[in-house]
């Protein structure tokens, strides 16, 4: 981004981070999402498997860009899903 005087403007962590959605996962006796966010759907599947729940669904959210906070809070998450569900699926 350049300004009128021709100067640079930095970029850094106000710059939003291109996705389009966001994964959650949701039940149907809570208003609130249970887990998330998520970059991607095999994320939030992993995490509806650890819920255990037959009744946890999978919902998305289409979003313009996210914050880096949002984009590193999102890969954390699938990051942690990832370990649990390997463990669920072990014992």
């Amino acid at each position: 981004m350049k300004f009128q005087n021709g100067a640079s403007a930095l970029t850094g962590s106000a710059c939003l981070k291109k996705a389009n959605e966001l994964f959650y996962v949701t039940h149907q006796k809570v208003p609130k999402a249970l887990l998330g966010p998520f970059l991607t759907n095999a994320d939030a599947e992993c995490g509806r498997t650890v819920m255990r729940s037959n009744d946890a669904l999978i919902t998305s959210s289409l979003v313009d860009g996210i914050d880096e906070l949002t984009y590193w809070h999102a890969v954390n998450n699938g990051e942690i899903v990832r370990v649990f569900a390997g463990g669920a699926r072990h014992g």
